[in-house]
């Protein structure tokens, strides 16, 4: 069974500074010299986004000389830069749909560092999802065993360290071989700390991601911030459930399913064991396939080495610009499948295989 998303059919990112602390937005640096003021306590680049939440108007501050990911979000009536709001309200696409219940669902999980943008029609929020920001296991999956062995090391690992002798970060974090079969990482039961250099996956993302409704496609994630190859972008997380019970929710939703087999290190015909990130999941569920991807997955083991149950992390495969949608192959192995369904790819990408095979 293939590597596919559908086998029937918080950290602070670094800017260039701590922007500090108001309690609003007075002007830009431009109004504030048009009416004599000198006083540039700081400068409001642009408005790039706004939302409705609670009956209350907000607006997306992109502040100059900072990146993007440092961007935050104020009420209108706390806004003192009145030109660059106008302009912005010249220009911006209205948003159709009432994202009230999106943004109740993201801030019990992200504290707001999701924003979500619907200007092509009026869907709202997935009905019946819950975010999660870790596996759950059905009740018929056993709990993988604890480790064979930990390290003792308690001054960061070596590279002779037992969990870390395949070297697959550099000292940025950055996964440094696209081709590596698995990747281990130091465990609850190791000496080392969280600041150790192989703990990756486990320490979360500190990339920022838009939520965005796409024509065609529905629901995708744009990178809010440039993410260099190799950065760990999100782990894919859900329901890990049996090879019975995919093959019954598969077959029932008819290839719209969010379903991962965990066989990147199986050599049997089929997995034991898959996730579903249809009903319970993170950012991860929203991820648009592409026959050009920037992710790739790859198989994490943090608290045991059980093959069959692997954590799925997903990783930059080439540099990624800021507003570039985020995506991976649902299916790369089976580009010319035979005897397998398909329904029609809409990628876009100039790699695109027309189909994608469940």
């Amino acid at each position: 069974m293939p590597n596919t998303k559908g086998r029937g059919g918080k950290k602070r990112a670094a800017g260039s500074g701590k922007r500090p602390a108001r309690k609003s937005v007075r002007r830009s640096s431009s109004e504030a010299k048009a009416d004599g003021d000198d006083k540039e306590e700081f400068d409001v680049e642009a408005i790039v986004g706004d939302m409705e939440y609670r009956g209350v108007h907000y607006f997306e501050v992109k502040w100059r000389n900072f990146d993007e990911s440092e961007n935050s979000w104020h009420p209108k009536a706390d806004l003192g830069c009145p030109g660059l709001l106008h302009q912005y309200m010249q220009t911006r696409v209205k948003n159709t749909a009432d994202l009230t219940r999106f943004y109740d669902l993201l801030q019990s999980a992200e504290g707001f560092t999701i924003s979500v943008v619907n200007t092509v029609d009026s869907a709202e929020c997935p009905e019946n999802f819950t975010y999660i920001n870790e596996s759950v296991y059905s009740e018929d999956v056993p709990r993988p065993c604890t480790p064979m062995f930990w390290c003792e090391c308690t001054n960061g690992c070596s590279s002779d360290c037992e969990c870390a002798e395949r070297g697959n970060y550099d000292e940025k974090g950055l996964l440094k071989d696209e081709d590596c079969a698995r990747i281990i990482e130091c465990g609850t039961h190791c000496k080392c700390d969280e600041s150790c250099a192989n703990r990756v996956v486990q320490r979360g993302s500190n990339a920022r991601f838009e939520i965005r409704r796409f024509a065609h496609k529905g629901w995708g994630v744009v990178a809010k911030q440039r993410l260099v190859k190799g950065a760990f972008v999100a782990e894919y997380v859900g329901e890990v459930i049996s090879y019975d019970e995919a093959e019954r929710r598969g077959l029932e939703d008819r290839g719209l399913t969010y379903l991962f087999d965990l066989d990147k290190e199986f050599t049997g015909d089929f997995s034991d064991f898959s996730i579903d990130a249809k009903s319970r999941g993170n950012i991860s569920h929203f991820f648009n396939h592409s026959c050009d991807p920037n992710m790739s997955a790859y198989a994490v083991y943090v608290e045991h080495r059980d093959p069959r149950l692997h954590r799925l992390a997903l990783f930059a495969s080439r540099d990624i610009a800021a507003g570039e949608e985020l995506t991976f192959d649902y299916s790369p192995s089976v580009a010319e499948a035979t005897g397998l369904k398909a329904d029609p790819c809409h990628c876009g990408s100039d790699k695109c295989r027309k189909f994608m095979y469940y």
